[in-house]
């Protein structure tokens, strides 16, 4: 058996216990002290998240398996936030559907109905046969998973960078709805509950949280990733809902298997389970393959005694297997059995106790060059045929985003989407991640990408209310890795704490490596929810509207898209949280005061990537930079690539109330809409688009498909 627990952790279980542990023992610790299940390297930091608020019904310091957040009229919103990184790279196809599958079961073990799910994927150049096999398995499987359990994908992120060549990033959010006074806990309080088992336990999924928790080997680690069923999970969704005003608690068995379910589940009572009792799909399952496999489609309740037939007779009804294998204990010992027998008898303050570590960090030195000379034009052109830039209609189209008929704002059509929850609210769903500025001043980027979000989610009229996150790393072992994360995860605290946004769940990937030991980018991700106040913004575009820019556009390259193309120079964007509250703030007003036809912050790629939608839609565009507000004189190449936080860029038909009403917020009308289409005019210059705009539509359809 591999394990990923290090010489001196196996040490210190040794002294605790007094004895070696068992083959089936190690299996039991080396899952529940991975990184995957413990944060042991991450944990003390995330204290530092404000995870508290008046929103807030369910957060990180709740031991649940996910939060949640009051949306008005008794109801609340379920967020969680998970990858399959490791499993994606193996076998694509699986280890995304069962990113779904997973975030779905997380869902519902709060009692909530699944409403919609975001995927965020992050893989290397389409240029590489392997990145374009990897793209259109991860599609699928996500496709495949969420169409057959009827959940839409309402959004999420396509980006490319040869970083994610041998580790790609796959991360799937979750939103749920549930009255507040029927949130089920994940956790028991009470011995004597019984300890009920749904599903079939096979041999997919072995160790996978150990998997997750190490470097990929480039080795066969296919029996790792699990196999998804998402028929067999649309019977557990909706049995599991059914069951849940009749059982304590709910679990997931994901990460770790068994042996983390139930011990979780315990939360520091003791449990007895007897494996032989577990339904398996494979005959003659050793002890230790039944504790730690990940066979998906599983659940773990608590449930009184008397409640234990009834509960898995609406299981038995469709089949499916339900067992009762154990029950919980007052003793803080847990226990499993095999034939009679403790294969398994351990503490479960050892268990839910590894050591912390808080590893050295050594701030990485940039090389930052000359500003070289750029071709004005041709930086454009390159920038918008970049994939990270076209349209995603190549992957959204494959996902049923209509099922359930509470989608407003569908994939693509504006910065973020919007779904209508059963009090007619309305809820605004966004992701964003920025590498290439983590890269660069992870701090910033921190507070950057949370400012970013709340732009997204203003440019639709509404305000975020929580966060949850995914803080996607190397090793966490080496100084400048580690580093990273700590900056990082200080700028996320620092914005979630001054937009009100409290981070009420999350998970932390680290070894995110490629074959040779280098790691990713620093991939922070954060996921923002929010509430439509009063009107939603559909974005509009029509000819003779005029462009408002709102806020300062500063001389701030390094980090952005533009650098990444042409080398670091420059200084990197500091994010003035108070800047994007007040535009923020602006654009809500003037979509509830209907001055708003469209709306798109400026974040990657600058203005130039800002204004490109508003020329897909068969329309021009005439722009007159010397009405930009910024700190960097006429520089051209600024105005156009800054990527400085707290602008947007506004199509209106009034564009004095914006001057009138803009409340410390720069604004300044910058240009016109016009009828001569695909053609941008800079300054009297005018660019020919048109190439760039059939590649926008055409360019993943044609990479892809025609593989």
């Amino acid at each position: 058996m591999r394990l990923s627990l290090s010489a001196y952790e196996m040490e210190l279980v040794r002294k605790k216990l007094g004895r070696e542990p068992t083959e089936a023992e190690w299996a039991t610790i080396d899952a529940l002290w991975s990184e995957h299940c413990s944060y042991k390297s991450s944990k003390v930091y995330l204290r530092s998240f404000p995870s508290t608020g008046e929103r807030v019904v369910m957060g990180i310091e709740d031991w649940q398996d996910a939060g949640a957040l009051d949306v008005g009229d008794g109801w609340a919103i379920v967020l969680k936030l998970e990858s399959h990184n490791h499993p994606s790279a193996i076998d694509p196809f699986n280890g995304a559907a069962t990113g779904v599958g997973g975030i779905i079961r997380d869902i519902i073990s709060k009692g909530a109905v699944p409403i919609a799910l975001l995927d965020m994927i992050r893989v290397g150049n389409l240029n590489k046969d392997k990145n374009r096999w990897l793209l259109k398995n991860i599609i699928k499987g996500i496709g495949f998973y969420g169409n057959s359990i009827g959940v839409p994908v309402v959004g999420g992120e396509l980006s490319f960078d040869e970083t994610y060549d041998d580790n790609p990033l796959v991360d799937v959010a979750g939103i749920g709805i549930v009255r507040k006074d029927r949130i089920v806990p994940s956790i028991v309080k009470q011995p004597g509950l019984r300890i009920v088992i749904v599903g079939l336990t096979g041999l997919d999924g072995l160790g996978g949280a150990s998997f997750a928790s190490r470097k990929l080997s480039g080795e066969n680690e296919i029996g790792a990733v699990q196999i998804a069923d998402p028929f067999a999970g649309k019977i557990v969704l909706d049995v599991t809902l059914a069951v849940a005003d009749k059982v304590d608690a709910i679990k997931d068995l994901g990460g770790g298997g068994l042996v983390v379910g139930v011990t979780e589940m315990a939360n520091g009572l003791g449990a007895v389970v007897d494996l032989d009792k577990v339904p398996l799909r494979v005959s003659d399952l050793t002890p230790e393959e039944i504790l730690i496999s990940e066979t998906q489609e599983r659940m773990l309740f608590a449930v009184k005694e008397e409640k234990v037939k009834e509960v898995c007779k609406e299981f038995e009804y469709y089949e499916y297997p339900c067992a009762e294998i154990g029950y919980f204990t007052e003793d803080s010992i847990v226990r499993f059995r095999y034939k009679g027998k403790d294969v398994v008898r351990l503490p479960s303050d050892l268990l839910l106790s590894p050591p912390l570590f808080m590893w050295d960090v050594k701030r990485p030195i940039k090389q930052v060059k000359e500003r070289p000379e750029i071709n004005i034009e041709e930086a454009i052109r390159k920038t918008l045929i970049h994939p990270d830039f076209v349209s995603k209609e190549w992957a959204y189209s494959q996902f049923d985003y209509e099922v359930g008929t509470s989608t407003v704002i569908k994939p693509g059509e504006a910065d973020a989407s919007v779904i209508v929850l059963p009090n007619q609210k309305l809820l605004a769903v966004k992701g964003d991640a920025n590498p290439d500025l983590c890269e660069e001043d992870a701090y910033e980027c921190g507070k950057y990408i949370v400012a970013e979000a709340y732009r997204n989610l203003a440019t639709v009229g509404a305000k975020g209310i929580g966060i949850v996150d995914h803080l996607q790393f190397g090793d966490p072992r080496k100084p400048e890795v580690y580093y990273t994360f700590v900056e990082a995860l200080r700028g996320i605290a620092e914005a979630a704490k001054f937009f009100n946004t409290p981070v009420v769940g999350g998970k932390v990937s680290f070894h995110n490596e490629n074959k040779e030991g280098k790691p990713i980018k620093p991939t922070p991700l954060i996921v923002m929810a929010g509430l439509v106040e009063n009107k939603f913004l559909r974005p509009s575009v029509e000819n003779g509207l005029s462009v408002v820019m709102l806020g300062l556009t500063r001389n701030e390259l390094r980090g952005t898209f533009l650098t990444k193309l042409y080398g670091s120079f420059g200084d990197v964007p500091k994010v003035r949280l108070n800047e994007d509250l007040l535009a923020s703030e602006l654009i809500i007003q003037g979509i509830n005061e209907g001055k708003v036809k469209f709306s798109k912050d400026v974040g990657r790629g600058g203005l130039v990537t800002a204004l490109f939608p508003i020329l897909v839609k068969n329309c021009g565009l005439e722009v007159q930079t010397s009405q930009i507000k910024t700190d960097a004189g006429d520089d051209l190449l600024v105005k156009l690539f800054s990527e400085s936080s707290g602008r947007f860029v506004v199509l209106t038909d009034d564009p004095e109330w914006f001057i009138r009403n803009k409340k410390g917020v720069m604004a300044s009308v910058i240009g016109k809409v016009n009828s001569d289409s695909g053609i941008l005019k800079i300054d009297g210059k005018s660019l020919d688009l048109s190439r760039e705009i059939e590649n926008y539509y055409n360019y993943l359809y044609k990479v892809i498909e025609n593989d």
